[in-house]
């Protein structure tokens, strides 16, 4: 009786494994022409970022940033030579006063910049992919971080159209349009 068990548990088994291998099999041809179908587009997102003119202004408000905390280090480290701890505690605090509203504008600036570029990347990336009739868009890179330096590996390998050029011409396009609008508006 247990060997005719094991037997009857040998087959099922058996017509299951069967049954699950074709499924997968089916299954993977399948995904394999739907993929052949579809219209795959890449992006370098790094250089579409690095070609939005908003970038520019984000790189100068963060060197802005930059410089006003050393100015304003330099001037702590002058007028508090010869003070003692607590009179240096009283005008680091002041300093710190100051700074904090002057900071948190250009950080606001910054951040303000940052949300317009990634609509605007988005809003052209969705364009461009409407236009395209692209079924999907991957960015074509990835940063991985290594002990020395950080590298750029591509994440797709092979495959799709890079549309890199045509999301930066589009983005470029929208804040002519945008640019145009608001002169007319203000003649």
């Amino acid at each position: 009786m247990q060997v005719a068990k094991k037997r009857v548990n040998f087959k099922v088994a058996l017509v299951l494994g069967f049954i699950l291998g074709l499924g997968v099999f089916l299954g993977l041809n399948f995904s394999q022409a739907e993929a052949a179908e579809a219209k795959i587009g890449l992006i370098n997102l790094t250089k579409v970022i690095a070609a939005h003119p908003f970038s520019e202004n984000i790189k100068q408000l963060s060197l802005n940033l930059q410089e006003e905390l050393k100015k304003r280090q330099e001037e702590l480290n002058k007028q508090g030579k010869g003070l003692d701890e607590v009179e240096l505690q009283k005008l680091e605090d002041k300093f710190n006063a100051e700074w904090d509203p002057v900071k948190q504008k250009i950080l606001a600036e910054i951040k303000s910049y940052d949300a317009a570029r990634y609509a605007d990347i988005m809003g052209a990336i969705k364009a461009v992919g409407d236009k395209g009739a692209y079924d999907l868009i991957l960015n074509s890179e990835i940063e991985v971080p290594t002990s020395s330096g950080v590298l750029n590996y591509p994440v797709v390998l092979y495959a799709g159209e890079d549309i890199t050029q045509d999301v930066i011409a589009e983005v470029n396009r929208k804040l002519q349009e945008e640019q145009k609008q608001k002169d007319a508006t203000i003649k």
